[in-house]
């Protein structure tokens, strides 16, 4: 059996197609936690409306994302925790590819899917790098040179064994943005990353109310301090280097100035990519941010606001 956790905030409009989505699962051995973190907009009434007993809605005050997962993981009755966001969906053989992935190497403490990008104008597929074969399922040579973007695996993917949790802790509560990076990461520090390029998600980036499109959030991510914390330590996963750990820090350091500057940030952002300047393999990408970082706050904002509205 698996335990589905939704964290649900203000989602009112694509609840259904989430929930929808599990329910058409092949695999159907399941039970749905959704957690409505505090929703004023009525995102729970339309979880009301569904009879399937596997469903279940849990309610708490609102405490960000991080905290509803926490709940959820918390409430679970099954060994393994599949992970969907209330905005994103699955296709029907999810859970399937996740279990084969569980069935064939236990000993892993993270299973996920490839997933696609769906924007207003656009649907991106895939493109990882670090990957074997263009058709791989099985264990990762090495997660931290595995990225799609700055990330191999987005929440809506993830399947976490009970117990891993229990080794590595929960999401960092407060982050309120990309928490889930460091989830990911302290658990490839302990153990194998089981990964299907199969596609089992759609990434619904043009929804209502994501995180993403909220207010810039300054200084480092949370997954840079636990990159620091094991560059600093002696002993390191079977198969990184110092240098895999060291590059994915630097790209995440990269990645963050990036969201800052977009929003005309540029000291802030100058800040976290001299931060990032120990780079060797992503000294292209530091040096033209550096480069718009001198250009002034509103033109930048003007700029990159036109941009998203054409993607």
């Amino acid at each position: 059996m698996i335990t589905v956790v939704i964290p649900l905030y203000n989602k009112a409009r694509h609840i259904q197609r989430a929930l929808d989505s599990v329910l058409a699962q092949t695999y159907e051995d399941f039970e749905v936690i959704v957690v409505n973190d505090g929703s004023t907009d009525g995102s729970e009434k339309v979880v009301e409306r569904y009879t399937d007993s596997r469903i279940r809605l849990v309610g708490q005050a609102n405490a960000g994302a991080s905290a509803a997962r926490n709940r959820g993981i918390a409430e679970a009755s099954a060994d393994l925790v599949a992970l969907l966001d209330a905005d994103d969906e699955w296709l029907p053989d999810h859970l399937d590819a996740v279990m084969r992935l569980r069935t064939s190497f236990p000993q892993c403490g993270l299973y996920a899917t490839a997933f696609r990008v769906l924007t207003q104008r656009r649907e991106i597929a895939p493109s990882y790098a670090g990957i074997p074969a263009p058709s791989f399922e099985g264990v990762l040579p090495n997660y931290f040179r595995t990225v799609y973007g700055d990330h191999a695996i987005c929440a809506s993917t993830a399947a976490v064994p009970r117990a891993v949790f229990n080794a590595c802790g929960l999401f960092p509560e407060g982050e309120r943005r990309r928490e889930d990076l460091d989830m990911w990461c302290r658990i490839a520090l302990k153990y194998p990353v089981a990964f299907s390029t199969r596609i089992g998600a759609v990434y619904h980036q043009e929804a209502d109310n994501r995180l993403t499109r909220g207010g810039p959030i300054l200084g480092e991510p949370k997954v840079v301090q636990t990159l620091d914390e094991a560059l600093a330590g002696e002993e390191l996963p079977a198969g990184v280097t110092r240098l895999d750990l060291l590059e994915y820090r630097n790209i995440q350091l990269i990645t963050r100035a990036q969201n800052i500057l977009r929003r005309g940030y540029r000291r802030e952002a100058r800040e976290l990519l001299l931060r990032a300047s120990s780079t060797q393999e992503h000294r292209g990408v530091l040096r033209r941010w550096a480069f718009l970082s001198h250009f002034p706050g509103p033109m930048l904002r003007l700029a990159f606001g036109l941009r998203s509205k054409l993607r």
